[in-house]
Order: C-alpha cells, then sequence, then structure tokens
C-alpha cells in the first residue's frame, strides 16, 4: 500500500473514543459531529474506516462488551468460591466499572437497551443490543443450570429465573451508578442480593 492510501489515525484508538461518546451520549444524542471531533478525524474518514453511524456504533458496543463486559463473568466461573461468593464478586466487579470516574459511568449495554424501548435506535443496532442481552442471559442460564446440577444451588428457583434475576440487578446497578449513586450503597444492595444464592 502507497503511504498515500495510508490511514492518519489509529483506528482502535478511534473506535475507543466512538465508544465512549455512544457510550455517555447514546446513540440518539450522538452526532457525527460528536464523534469526528472525538475521534480526531473527518467524516469520509470516518465512513471510509467504519461506514455509517450506526455500523459504528455496532462496532463500538461490540468493543464495549469485550473489552469492559466479559471481563466480568470470570469472577462467577472462578470454581475456588462458593456460589454465593462468585455472584458478589460479580456483582462487585461490574460495580466498580459502572462506578469508575475515568469512565463515561453506568453501562453501555444497559443504556443502549433503554434506547430499544424508546425507538431510538435503527434496525441492526437494536438487533445487536438483543443479541448482547440474549447471549448474556444464555451464559447465565447455561452458568445456574450448571451450578445446579452440581448440587451448588440452595434456591429452588430455576435457572432462567435466576438468570433473569442477574441481569436487572447488574442493569439496575448500572443505572443507580449513572444517576450518581455512591458505589458504597450499590455495595450494600449486592450483599443483600448475593443471599439468594
Amino acid at each position: 500500500m502507497s503511504a498515500g492510501r495510508q490511514r492518519s489515525f489509529d483506528k482502535e484508538e478511534a473506535l475507543v473514543q466512538a465508544m465512549e461518546v455512544f457510550w455517555k451520549k447514546g446513540y440518539s444524542g450522538t452526532s457525527l459531529s460528536d464523534l469526528t471531533g472525538s475521534m480526531g478525524i473527518n467524516k469520509p474518514s470516518l465512513y471510509a474506516a467504519f461506514g455509517n453511524k450506526e455500523k459504528l456504533f455496532i462496532s463500538a458496543i461490540n468493543h464495549y462488551v469485550q473489552r469492559h463486559g466479559a471481563p466480568h463473568f470470570e469472577q462467577l466461573v472462578n470454581g475456588e468460591r462458593s456460589l454465593k461468593a462468585r455472584v458478589q464478586a460479580y456483582l462487585e466487579s461490574i460495580a466498580r466499572m459502572v462506578s469508575d470516574t475515568s469512565l463515561p459511568g453506568g453501562c453501555f449495554v444497559a443504556s443502549s437497551t433503554c434506547e430499544i424501548g424508546s425507538d431510538c435506535l435503527p434496525p441492526q443496532a437494536m438487533e445487536n443490543v438483543l443479541a448482547i442481552n440474549n447471549a448474556s442471559t444464555e451464559a447465565f442460564v447455561n452458568f445456574f443450570r450448571d451450578e445446579q446440577e452440581k448440587g451448588h444451588l440452595r434456591s429452588t428457583t430455576t435457572p432462567e429465573v435466576l438468570a433473569d434475576y442477574l441481569l436487572t440487578l447488574q442493569f439496575g446497578l448500572a443505572v443507580m451508578a449513572r444517576d450518581g449513586i455512591k458505589k458504597e450503597r450499590l455495595d450494600q444492595v449486592i450483599r443483600h442480593a448475593a443471599e439468594t444464592f
């Protein structure tokens, strides 16, 4: 490739910047000017590298899941501790992230899920967010089913309900953190919720 055809920006870093703008402002609240200003590129470069706004959003939220979402799950599958301790550690990991003042605050997936309800997301973006939530729910169901088979579940609640409960808890923590609730209060909620397991 000739020097004239090389991109003059770091695509990975530009994606991180776009992710943070969408995370903070939501899809509907983010303009192309917001994106290009944060990413340090012009509109033609954005389109050439990422496609349109919707495609950039999909890339950004998928990057968020890999970078800020998936690592929490390791707390659940660490079999060295009790199920209660692992669930508590999982939720505490999320609470640290959603309360981190160096990040936009809350959860990008949770806020994007709320945008689905108000028809703010275009079709492919909406399908992508729903697919992320479905994948999370399926992973939780499989996790709790496995814990049930191992005899680790004290509760007689089905794995499906426990999966929905855990997703509800993490989304609730994210909304509370976005609303300015301090981590100490989130931790109190987490300790109470962990008693379910």
